[in-house]
């Protein structure tokens, strides 16, 4: 078996990598915007532009470099400003590059949002602000009334509660003067046509929630923030200065301006899907009998881990090898004072269940990150549990004390990719080998070679039914 393994290992990270190059932000940015004499064609919308107007661009996120890129190949902007956690090198010709924190804001992000409203204040009517968001925009990106010190507690007690991302985000909109529309809001205000390039990394591409929705007009303003912090016992550790607004917000007291039709547009570029299909194919072309169990993955990652092994050996038993996709993002509880990610955390939950299976199971970010470490995530696979048990190692103790990374380093099964540039959410993928199949078959097919927790959009190269439409719920 142990040469197997090493084949179902090397073809998951290839896997992933193909995914990964799938949702290129360059790319993505190109395929999506198009000049066509004097419009500016978007996925369909075709909007007016007035040469004699300019055009600026505002990119924040983990890939606002390469969405620049694509951008620039095809636009001549008047200015640009770019946020990201490093300087790129060379930045974009004639942009302003800030330099900010994920996934705690700091005074980078403060400056990127100040940067961004004097950048907004100089429009004027018919100018075109092209706005290029990617995931990490909520931490990277902030104008607010509160202290840095008093955000950054807030934020710590939400990335350590457990909430889903969409909760974390409702609660940055109600404490932030860019986020929820407001951005959108403030350009069109001065007459400005406002155009969102987004790259989705929340499952089901909600707009108004991706980077917190800086031009999502019809967005929510943290109105719920208060009931989703009280509901998660966690409204007694907001600084004062954070519940003096989230009660304001509560009582939806701030007055809209209105907007005029055609002034905004917003689309997705690339997302989870797009990355789960180029890995569902790249499988199939290595020669597994291939699958998308669900792009729709949420939930407390020690329990979705298991819930995708099961469901992932369930599949298609006629096969000699599968290869199981999913995607989306899962959450942590933190209880312990340990290091690792939530994808560290889907994988160690797993390894139990491929105890001595010809099977691996690869949870990583699609932007290179996982948690406090610098790995994007883990690999397991039939003979983690031995390797562990040699070495002492216990995956529940790991576990309890959120302490996944220091389970895979001994083990040398961190996957440690370094930033990639996109971020679309996270993707787990299951490869395993059917044992009493002819493996000699097997590899000559490989051409290659050389919260809830909610499963559901299955998508296959077969038409095996098993998987489709499943639900299934963990707490």
């Amino acid at each position: 078996m142990p040469s197997v393994l090493r084949d179902l290992r090397r073809d998951a990270i290839a896997i992933f990598q193909r995914a990964v190059r799938r949702v290129d932000p360059e790319r993505a940015v190109m395929e999506a915007l198009h000049l066509d004499g004097d419009r500016l064609a978007v996925s369909g919308n075709r909007i007016p532009i007035d040469a004699r107007r300019s055009i600026h661009i505002l990119a924040i996120g983990k890939a606002s470099m390469g969405m620049s890129r694509g951008a620039l190949r095809l636009l001549r902007p008047d200015s640009g400003l770019l946020v990201a956690q490093e300087i790129p090198s060379p930045p974009p010709n004639g942009f302003q590059v800030v330099r900010a924190s994920h996934p705690l804001p700091d005074e980078g992000s403060l400056k990127a949002g100040e940067a961004a409203m004097r950048l907004i204040d100089r429009l004027g009517p018919g100018d075109l602000l092209l706005v290029l968001l990617s995931g990490g925009a909520s931490a990277l990106f902030e104008a607010t009334l509160v202290p840095l010190d008093d955000l950054r507690t807030a934020t710590v007690e939400l990335l350590r509660g457990g909430l889903g991302i969409r909760d974390v985000n409702e609660v940055r909109k109600g404490l932030s003067k860019v986020k929820g529309g407001r951005l959108a809001e403030r350009a069109s205000a001065r007459g400005a046509v406002v155009v969102g390039l987004i790259l989705s990394d929340i499952v089901g591409n909600p707009i108004d929630d991706i980077g917190s929705g800086p031009t999502a007009l019809h967005s929510s303003r943290g109105e719920r923030a208060k009931s989703i912090l009280e509901r998660h016992r966690l409204w007694d550790s907001m600084p004062a200065t954070v519940q003096r607004l989230l009660r304001s917000a509560a009582e939806s007291s701030e007055v809209r301006s209105s907007v005029p039709s055609g002034a905004v547009y917003n689309v997705i570029v690339a997302d989870n899907g797009q990355a789960c299909e180029a890995a569902r194919e790249e499988a199939k072309r290595r020669g597994y009998a291939s699958h998308v169990l669900t792009t729709a993955m949420e939930g407390e990652a020690r329990h979705v881990g298991p819930v995708v092994v099961s469901q992932a050996l369930r599949w298609n038993s006629a096969a000699r090898s599968v290869a199981v996709i999913a995607g989306g993002e899962t959450t942590v509880t933190v209880r312990g004072g340990g290091r690792g990610g939530r994808n560290q955390e889907v994988a160690l939950s797993a390894a139990r269940l491929l105890e001595g299976r010809p099977a691996v199971l690869l949870a990583c970010g699609t932007d290179g990150a996982d948690g406090n470490t610098e790995a994007a995530g883990a690999i397991v696979d039939g003979r983690t549990m031995a390797r562990a048990s040699a070495l002492g190692l216990n995956p529940e103790e790991f576990l309890d004390n959120n302490d996944a990374y220091s389970f895979f380093r001994p083990l040398r099964d961190l996957v440690v990719t370094g930033p990639t540039g996109t971020n679309v959410a996270d993707l787990v993928l299951f490869l395993a080998h059917r044992p009493g199949r002819d493996r000699r078959e097997w590899l000559s097919r490989s051409s290659g070679r050389g919260r809830a927790s909610r499963l559901a959009s299955s998508r296959s190269d077969s038409a095996h039914p098993e998987g489709r439409g499943v639900s299934v719920h963990s707490r």
